[in-house]
């Protein structure tokens, strides 16, 4: 038996959705501002030096914002306190905007970079 949908996939005894990504994959100048404002005002300290941000998936298949955040090399370690409280800081700011994709954030330091706890 194979059923026939518009917005998903086709399968023997299964339907599988498959949301319309174009608007989830979209992520707008005003969401990314809201992000990098967050970053640059917690983490300018530490030496933020950028976001990637971009649209995702999770493992369950729910629509996510990754955040690669970016750091220059310091000779003074980073204090690990500057990240506490991040993801919902940033969650905040983007509910604010009407944004509801979770944010995951990803720390890139330098390899040599030393952290203070």
């Amino acid at each position: 038996m194979l059923a026939l949908v518009s917005a998903g996939v086709a399968v023997p005894g299964r339907i599988l959705y498959i949301a319309n990504m174009s608007d989830e994959q979209t992520i707008s100048n005003s969401t990314k501002s809201a992000v990098e404002k967050v970053l640059r005002d917690r983490l300018g300290q530490a030496g933020f030096s950028g976001a990637d941000i971009r649209a995702d998936r999770d493992s369950d298949g729910d629509p996510i914002l990754l955040v690669d955040v970016k750091y220059a090399y310091s000779d003074k370690p980073i204090s690990s306190k500057l990240t506490y409280g991040l993801s919902t800081e940033v969650r905040k700011a983007l509910s604010a905007l009407g944004e509801t994709r979770f944010p995951h954030i990803r720390h890139h330091f330098d390899e040599q970079q030393k952290i203070a706890s």
